[in-house]
């Protein structure tokens, strides 16, 4: 592991399997209740809560993608 490690962006590999980014995160958090329920109850600001959350925002997505094939 390279001393940067802690600093790097820790996405899923589902994310990097459906290339999920930052405004497919944004449009997803618009389209799922429980999202919303959560970036409100956090009092974050929407990118914020993306930035914190990437790994819930991307199982969301990824569960939704995967239930449609």
């Amino acid at each position: 592991m390279s001393k940067d490690y802690d600093k790097a962006s820790h996405g899923s590999q589902d994310a990097r399997r459906h290339k999920i980014d930052h405004q497919t995160r944004n449009e997803w958090l618009h389209r799922d209740a429980g999202l919303q329920d959560a970036w409100r109850a956090s009092g974050m600001t929407r990118d914020d809560f993306i930035r914190h959350n990437e790994g819930l925002i991307d199982k969301v997505i990824v569960a939704n993608l995967d239930q449609d094939r």
